[in-house]
């Protein structure tokens, strides 16, 4: 398999064809939003009917949410296949959790302090508590409100934190069976599924407390954590299946295009199709797959760039669209995609050089401080 062109970032190289699968999911997201705001959408769907065909597809772009939550289920859940169901290092939990806080942690702070002092005119010390500790997404005012986009980062923290003991207890009940494993894991996404089906899908109105936190949205990193098991049993052998169309990862990528249009076209309640849609995507870019012009041109640097910023172009992209609303720029869905967009992603790697890079580059130093003072070679640990 070629796994592609690398792009660095902060000193560390990445693989062009994730970061690209970043930039368009934040991508997707900005767009998103930026119907939201010419329609002047609040936390309710709208129906088939109010939008057009080409809004309607942009307003699900609100959805690359969700392919953001596999991709770290992916790359989070990686490290942790490798040492228990393929025989890797054991991993380094404290290592682990200064490179989740370090790339997470200053950014957010960094727009949750802007945000609430500038746009929402310093709103009171329960708000400012509420997200300076994660926990906005546990009060209906503050749920998805005020810097929207960061209801996402408090369930992705709450996946960091439950990851290493999910972990644990997947491989001793799976008894170091990729299979077992894999079964208990889509069990509990269909377990997810069913408390989303009772919460959202059939709740009127939506409860934003079901529908904004963890329990809910665990199936969606699901499928990145089952491409994590596949990857280290394709890796080590692979499967007399896996030949001619069924190996070409351009075709499990155009294989999407009817899952994304249920979703986008016929009915958002499919969403959980994203899911599936994600495995696709994210497998045709990891696992030993031909590739094709469709997975190459995912090497379009520009675009592995943006993803490089993804980070900061999904937590500003919705306070800089707020700004330039206030500031009085035209709100039409054409006007304000061309004038946000490009204005969003400058605005991103402005803040990625600013806030992110310094904060990655330390935990890069840390690491290799750390790896100087370990055992040598055959006990090192890798990091997540």
């Amino acid at each position: 398999m070629d796994r592609g062109e690398a792009i660095v970032q902060a000193g560390e190289e990445r693989s062009a064809r994730v970061e690209s699968l970043r930039a368009l999911a934040a991508l997707a997201v900005l767009w998103g939003h930026v119907v939201a705001a010419s329609l002047a959408l609040n936390a309710a769907l709208p129906s088939a009917g109010d939008l057009g065909t080409l809004e309607r597809i942009a307003y699900g772009g609100g959805y690359g949410v969700f392919f953001f939550f596999a991709l770290t289920g992916y790359l989070l859940f990686w490290p942790f296949a490798k040492h228990y169901f393929g025989g890797g290092s054991s991993m380094d939990l404290r290592r682990y959790a200064v490179n989740r806080a370090l790339r997470i942690l200053p950014l957010y702070y960094a727009v949750v302090i802007v945000v609430l002092l500038f746009q929402e005119g310093n709103p009171g010390l329960g708000v400012w508590a509420r997200f300076l500790t994660f926990t906005e997404t546990l009060t209906p005012g503050t749920a998805g409100r005020i810097v929207g986009p960061a209801w996402s980062l408090v369930v992705e923290l709450c996946f960091y934190l439950l990851l290493p003991l999910l972990a644990y207890v997947v491989a001793r009940l799976a008894g170091g069976s990729r299979l077992r494993a894999g079964a208990i894991l889509v069990g509990l996404a269909l377990a997810s599924l069913a408390l989303r089906v009772a919460t959202i899908y059939d709740a009127e109105p939506v409860d934003p407390l079901w529908r904004l936190n963890l329990p809910a949205t665990f199936l969606f990193f699901v499928p990145g954590m089952l491409l994590a098991l596949v990857r280290v049993s394709w890796e080590e052998r692979r499967p007399e299946w896996l030949r001619g169309n069924l190996a070409r990862g351009d075709l499990w990528i155009l294989a999407t295009i009817p899952l994304w249009a249920l979703v986008v076209l016929v009915s958002y309640s499919l969403d959980f199709l994203v899911g599936a849609a994600a495995f696709l995507i994210i497998g045709a870019c990891v696992l030993p797959l031909r590739t094709g012009p469709v997975a190459n041109a995912l090497q379009w640097r520009p675009l592995a760039v943006v993803g490089v910023a993804s980070y900061s172009l999904y937590l500003w992209h919705v306070p800089v669209i707020k700004a330039l609303a206030d500031w009085g720029v035209p709100t039409g869905f054409a006007v304000l995609t061309l004038i946000a967009v490009p204005i969003c992603i400058v605005v991103a790697i402005a803040s990625y050089g600013a806030i992110e890079s310094p904060f990655l580059r330390l935990r890069r130093q840390w690491a290799r401080s750390s790896a100087r003072q370990e055992p040598p070679p055959g006990s090192a640990r890798p990091t997540a």
